[in-house]
């Protein structure tokens, strides 16, 4: 069967739409998802490239440049001609911030040039079992494959928030034989020539990056990307989620019993990237934000857990919870009316998993 063209920009759009009408169906100022094409500076020799909603980051030396999260194919064609005209060295290293499809693919651009790394995790998202997912789509039969029900299933239940849209498992099933293989959903994902641990530096054109594994939150195979001379960190999903726009103060999409990772390690994760020595959190979604901005979301997962611990320690039904635990010092976060007793509920389903 001829292989279909990549839908990935397609579904990136159709999902950041059905975001946005979820949200601003119930609260007017929510802020719309953007889509253009931008490389924005930040500084010195270091530049965001994203299609507004959706971010990379990359340092350009002398002997090359250095390069996180593609996006997916056509966005990354695109970066590539922008990379040549402007600065006309290659791209000689790609990073994968992690292997989830809405920014991992699109390396294949660069792959006569680049070594693609990432975190020994993605490896195993990629030998033909089923990945870690986000949105809460698991494998609810335990077959191995991709069913619509485990996109339908998250997406009924918080649409615009988890899973992703009606009609989406179709665009994976690319055979049409009702189910979608760990390959399909990845087919436009390459595989990385290099994979570390915990940590790793590189070094180009005199210019150091350091990645380090701050464990797992969103993904189980994440990436933070440090660059010590610019004081900046990216990393991705991770701090400031597909929701949040120009504030980070923002209640997190919270599917599942988050994303099947125990609350303390999410906070664990926040904590590592809260020690780095940095100014600037240019992350995967959202505006830069500052250090103090980064602890702030740390200390939103902080209460939560420790509100709904000590709930659950004083016998409260999930009901009650979300009757009594208002987080009333985020009721001016973005979010706070939507998605207040979802937080609550995946924290209350994290805790009784991983106790």
């Amino acid at each position: 069967m001829k292989k279909l063209p990549s839908l990935l920009p397609v579904l990136t759009f159709a999902f950041s739409s059905l975001i946005s009408f979820a949200l601003n169906a119930q609260d007017e100022e929510a802020p719309a998802f953007r889509f253009a094409n931008e490389i924005r500076h930040i500084t010195g020799d270091l530049y965001r490239a994203g299609n507004g909603s959706w971010h990379g980051i990359f340092l350009v030396t002398d002997d090359g440049i250095i390069l996180a999260d593609p996006l997916n194919l056509e966005f990354s064609t695109w970066l590539k001609t922008q990379l040549d005209e402007r600065f006309d060295v290659p791209v000689r290293y790609v990073i994968y911030s992690h292997s989830h499809f809405d920014h991992a693919p699109g390396a294949a651009v660069f792959a006569d040039t680049a070594t693609i790394i990432a975190h020994e995790g993605v490896a195993l998202n990629m030998d033909g079992r089923y990945p870690q997912m986000p949105g809460d789509m698991i494998d609810r039969n335990n077959n191995g494959m991709i069913d619509e029900e485990d996109i339908m299933i998250p997406t009924t239940a918080d649409p615009g928030i988890c899973g992703m849209f009606p009609g989406y498992f179709e665009t994976i099933d690319l055979n049409g034989d009702g189910v979608a293989t760990p390959a399909e959903l990845q087919v436009d994902l390459v595989r990385p020539d290099i994979f570390y641990s915990e940590r790793m530096t590189l070094t180009l054109g005199g210019k150091t990056v350091e990645l380090f594994h701050p464990g797992k939150n969103h993904g189980d195979d994440m990436t933070v990307v440090y660059f010590p001379e610019e004081r900046t960190v990216f990393a991705t999903d991770m701090i400031a989620d597909a929701l949040v726009r120009d504030d980070i103060r923002s209640l997190p999409s919270a599917c599942g019993p988050l994303d099947g990772t125990p609350i303390a390690e999410w906070i664990r994760s926040y904590e590592a990237v809260e020690a780095l020595d940095f100014d600037i959190f240019a992350g995967g979604h959202g505006d830069f934000f500052s250090h103090d901005d980064v602890s702030a979301a740390r200390q939103f997962l902080q209460d939560l857990h420790d509100a709904v611990n000590q709930a659950l320690a004083n016998g409260l039904s999930l009901e009650q919870m979300k009757q009594e635990i208002l987080l009333q010092q985020y009721s001016h976060w973005a979010y706070y009316e939507q998605l207040r007793e979802k937080n609550i509920e995946a924290a209350y389903l994290n805790l009784t998993r991983f106790r």
